[in-house]
C-alpha cells in the first residue's frame, strides 16, 4: 500500500516497452486498472495473450488473476496503472478470475483519463487528506467506467471513433501521397484492422474513400483553373499522365473533358 493513502496499493504511468521487456504472468494480489492510451500492449497469462485487441482500452483484473503484459516487438505503449486493495461489491461481482473486463475507450474517455493520470501524479506528491479523497473519487469513476454498458458497445464506440479519425487524417493530408497505412497509424490500429472497421461501419474501403477524397480535391482545383500538372504535383502523382489515368478511372472522363463539361 502506498504510504498514507488508504486502499491505494500501486500507481504507475508512462511509456512501457512490453515487447522488449514483457511483464511475466503472476498474481497481482490487488484489483488492477490498467489503461492503454497509446500502443498495442495487451494482457497475457501463462498460456499466452488474453486479448488480441489493441488500441485505447481499460483492462480491469481480479486480484487472483495471474497475468502479465506483452506488446509487439519494438512497440511502445503509454499506460496508466492503478491498483486498489478493495473495490465496490458491484464491480467485484462482475470480474472473473480468469478474464479481465475490457472496455474500449473513445477519444473523450482517453482525454479524461489522461487528465486523471496527471492529477494522480500531483496528488501523490502532495499527500494528505486531499490525496486520499481524490483516490476514493477516482475509484468510483473507474468503477463506473468499467461497468458502463457492455464491452461490445464500448468497443463499437471506439471503432466508430477510429473510422472518424482515419477520415479526418485523410482529409487533412490529401495533398501529397497519403496511404492507408499512414491513416491507420494515425488512428492507432493496423491497416488490416482499419479495413475491418470500415467494413463494420458499412463504409467503402479506406482505399476507396481516399481515392474519392483525392478526386474531390482534384475537381476543386480543376474548377479553379489549375493545370493538370499542378494538380498532379499537389496530389502526389508521379506525372500528369498518372493523374489523368486515375481521374479517368474514377470519374469516367479525362480531367480536361470534365473541366470543359463543367464550363459548358
Amino acid at each position: 500500500m502506498i504510504s498514507g493513502l488508504k486502499n491505494l496499493g500501486y500507481l504507475s504511468w508512462g511509456a512501457r516497452t512490453y515487447g522488449e521487456k514483457p511483464v511475466l504472468s503472476r498474481l497481482r494480489e490487488r484489483w488492477e486498472f490498467q489503461f492503454i492510451f497509446k500502443g498495442r500492449a495487451r494482457p497475457t497469462d501463462v498460456e499466452g495473450v488474453l486479448s488480441e485487441g489493441y488500441g485505447p482500452r481499460l483492462y480491469v483484473s481480479h486480484p487472483r488473476s495471474p497475468h502479465g503484459w506483452a506488446d509487439d516487438r519494438g512497440g511502445v505503449s503509454e499506460v496508466f496503472v492503478v491498483q486498489y486493495l478493495d473495490v465496490p461489491d458491484e464491480l467485484a461481482g462482475e470480474i472473473r478470475e480468469t478474464k479481465p473486463i475490457i472496455v474500449g475507450l473513445d477519444h473523450v474517455a482517453v482525454e479524461r483519463m489522461m487528465r486523471r493520470c496527471e492529477e494522480a501524479r500531483r496528488e501523490v506528491a502532495a499527500g494528505g487528506t486531499g490525496a486520499s479523497l481524490f483516490f476514493q473519487r477516482l475509484l468510483m469513476e473507474l468503477t463506473t467506467l468499467a461497468l458502463s454498458g457492455t464491452v461490445e458497445r464500448a468497443l463499437k464506440t471506439d471503432a466508430t471513433d477510429r473510422v472518424a479519425r482515419a477520415m479526418n487524417w485523410f482529409e487533412e493530408n490529401v495533398a501529397g501521397a497519403p496511404t492507408v497505412e499512414e491513416a491507420a497509424r494515425a488512428a492507432g490500429v493496423s491497416a488490416a484492422h482499419l479495413r475491418r472497421l470500415f467494413a463494420e461501419a458499412g463504409r467503402p474501403s479506406p482505399q476507396a474513400e481516399l481515392a474519392r477524397l483525392r478526386m474531390d480535391a482534384a475537381k476543386r482545383c480543376l474548377a479553379d483553373g489549375w493545370t493538370q500538372k499542378a494538380v498532379a504535383e499537389l496530389l502526389g502523382f508521379s506525372e500528369p499522365s498518372a493523374f489523368a489515368r486515375a481521374f479517368r478511372d474514377h470519374e469516367g472522363v479525362p480531367p480536361g473533358r470534365w473541366r470543359n463539361r463543367g464550363r459548358g
